[in-house]
């Protein structure tokens, strides 16, 4: 199946599933399940699955095609698919040949979901370090740790989780374990829920804390080698940046539809009262009026603003795919990639901000009305991505480093 193909499907299932819910799984926080199961049914939940497995085999310029569709349907969904594939996607790259069996063929069939369990409150956040660690007893991994954000927590059938190679070793040498995850059924003796996740933005996420209390697995279960740096740094790091930065730019497009559709649509009607001096003065019959908010040239302006805004931004995340493509055996050799990832990650965040913050001005009060207009939750959504990580000061301070050649 071709990539213009997967994201026809994707389109389908947005205009027909995934949008119509969107505001519901707002509201509610309530896990977007029937959105999740449509695209795994339609196979894209194994967009990166190599066709020996089952899946399509499909590059990043395709996979980044269908998040941004995802994300003008909904912007939660979109980024418990991106945190999906961030970690399946290291079996795809570092797995042995017995873990490609047992986790891909699930995963290209829509039957596996995978979580993220990286972050650790001891490390503020910062997913580079872990303070927990992993020991072995015999043929098996043993993990205790507190993992407070992990999105889809209760309904993942895999949580992928980062821990030191060993109590003794440095906090940023971390292994990468896949320990069975709680699937919906609830807490159990050795992985349980904690905290509720009730945000401002991405509220459908299902991203609660899960608490590993001796949770044991086999050695089996460890994906590529005791210090995971380089592996995650190619995989999981990669997908995440131009994932997010994907969904952003699909929240920013909806936000511009939306504004589109309700200038265009909007009507002002007014009386205009013509006097004429004839001697004495006498008020010609009224005259109404109508326009459309879109025949403001200011409102034209802005909206033409809007738009260099959001096709800036996705020509730059659409060169960072097909260069991620072009160099995937060999990603070193991609000229200037880690500049064009962190320019990407900051123009597609900054995009949504914007377009969603004129949009708002644009719009009046009328945008401001739950179930009038999406910009309201289009904008909470577009929020994250300024404390999403790696957070937008450090997406800057990292490029600014690498464009003044400093360390």
């Amino acid at each position: 199946m071709s990539g213009d193909d997967l994201v026809a499907r994707a389109e389908q299932i947005a205009a027909n599933v995934i949008y119509p819910k969107s505001k519901h799984h707002d509201e509610t926080g309530e896990f977007p399940a029937e959105s999740i199961r449509a695209l795994g049914e339609a196979g894209l939940m194994g967009l990166f699955v190599p066709r020996e497995y089952g899946g399509p085999g499909a590059g990043y310029e395709t996979f980044l095609a269908v998040v941004e569709t995802v994300g003008r349907a909904c912007g939660s969904t979109a980024m418990i698919y991106v945190m999906h594939h961030t970690q399946y996607v290291m079996v795809v790259t570092h797995g042995t040949e017995e873990q490609k069996r047992r986790f891909l063929p699930p995963v290209a069939r829509g039957e596996s979901l995978f979580a993220s369990g990286t972050t650790e409150p001891e490390t503020g956040g910062n997913a580079s370090f872990c303070a927990s660690a992993k020991r072995i007893d015999g043929d098996s991994i043993v993990i205790s740790a507190r993992k407070p954000v992990v999105t889809s927590a209760l309904h993942a059938d895999w949580v992928v989780v980062t821990t030191r190679a060993n109590p003794e070793a440095a906090g940023n040498v971390l292994s990468i374990v896949a320990l069975p995850g709680l699937s919906g059924k609830g807490g159990r003796p050795d992985m349980k829920p904690f905290g509720e996740w009730d945000c401002v933005g991405m509220r459908a996420t299902g991203s609660s804390g899960l608490e590993l209390v001796e949770t044991r697995v086999p050695l089996s279960n460890q994906i590529g080698p005791d210090d995971s740096f380089g592996m995650r740094a190619t995989t999981m790091s990669l997908v995440a940046r131009v994932g997010f930065s994907a969904v952003w730019l699909g929240i920013a497009q909806a936000a511009l539809d939306s504004i589109v559709a309700h200038l265009t649509r909007r009507t002002h009607q007014f009386l205009m009262g013509n006097r004429r001096e004839t001697g004495e003065v006498k008020a010609a019959p009224p005259v109404q009026l109508q326009r459309t908010l879109a025949d403001y040239e200011t409102v034209q302006r802005q909206v033409a603003e809007l738009r260099v805004k959001v096709d800036g931004a996705r020509s730059l995340l659409r060169s960072t795919g097909r260069l991620i493509d072009r160099h995937m055996g060999d990603l070193d050799a991609a000229p200037a990639l880690q500049e064009l990832l962190w320019s990407t990650r900051i123009a597609c965040s900054e995009t949504a901000i914007d377009v969603c913050r004129i949009a708002l001005r644009l719009s009046g009060v009328t945008g401001l009305r739950r179930g009038v207009l999406p910009l309201e939750r289009l904008m909470r959504d577009a929020l994250t991505a300024q404390v999403m990580a790696p957070a937008e000061d450090v997406a800057k301070i990292s490029l600014g480093k690498l464009t003044l050649g400093v360390a």
